[in-house]
């Protein structure tokens, strides 16, 4: 049986990531749920209103990750819904942390 791979076009995909219709209240939980599944005791959330240069920072103390656990974040679903995950993790299908971000900015 013969088949193409049909990879999808990077540029292409975070564009349409953006376009999901996260409001800026819905990325922000997105990424404090990420905070609260590294096992975060305290979540600051930072805002900087200033036009092209606004800015978002959510800061803990959770697990933190390692260069490859990173990258496997950063990564279109790098952990489906079919990965094992602690009963404290509130993820699912390995978007919200892509999807929140790109939703309300271009470059983090």
């Amino acid at each position: 049986m013969e088949y193409e791979i049909a990879n999808p076009n990077p540029a292409g995909t975070i564009e349409s990531l953006r376009s999901l219709g996260y409001s800026v209240e819905a990325a922000v939980a997105d990424l404090v749920d990420n905070s609260i599944s590294a096992g975060a005791g305290q979540i600051d959330v930072e805002f900087s209103w200033d036009g092209q240069d606004s800015w978002v920072a959510v800061i803990d103390d959770g697990d933190g990750m390692t260069e490859p656990q990173l990258v496997t974040a950063m990564t279109i679903a790098g952990r489906g819904p079919d990965a094992e995950r602690s009963p404290q993790d509130l993820g699912r299908f390995g978007m919200g942390l892509k999807t929140a971000s790109f939703s309300q900015a271009r470059r983090l």
